[in-house]
């Protein structure tokens, strides 16, 4: 066995990653590790990288289809310029998902404020913390306009 490969438990440990997971990743056709004879997965420095850009999206929300989807694309054309067309589509529509996903999150960030300044309001309240116990606390007042309010107040 050449030095500059490694075994997968080895790229585990160097990835802090399980052994499993990187089988899986194999299983879903991410990712393609040379064999010896007696079948041992041996990794080089680009499959490493290669794991490192797939668990990077992964860890961000990024489906393994869409993984997959720009691993292989380019794979699939026949010429430079196809390839860089269909990649680029497929990039340029992750990244509108990233922006969607950013402007969700800072609306949901919004609410979270809001709900927490209602829950401050009960700092100090000798009631029981419930509709009935408290019916003229303000998260009562709120429930209807602040959605998260609901998962707190019953």
């Amino acid at each position: 066995m050449p030095n500059d490969y490694l075994k997968i438990g080895d790229v585990a440990d160097l990835l802090t990653t399980t052994v499993r997971t990187i089988r899986y990743y194999e299983e879903e056709g991410l990712i393609e590790p040379y064999r010896t004879g007696g079948a041992t997965r041996l990794y080089s420095t680009q499959h490493i990288a290669r794991l490192k850009a797939i668990m990077h999206l992964a860890e961000n929300g990024f489906s393994l289809d869409v993984i997959r989807l720009i691993g292989t694309t380019r794979n699939t054309c026949s010429t430079g310029d196809e390839g860089s067309e269909k990649v680029s589509n497929i990039i340029e529509s992750a990244i509108k998902n990233i922006e969607d996903q950013m402007n969700n999150l800072k609306l949901l960030k919004a609410e979270l404020k809001a709900a927490d300044r209602q829950v401050k309001k009960c700092a100090g309240c000798q009631n029981e913390p419930s509709s009935q116990g408290c019916p003229d606390c303000p998260i009562n007042r709120n429930l209807g306009k602040i959605e998260v309010l609901n998962l707190i107040w019953e």
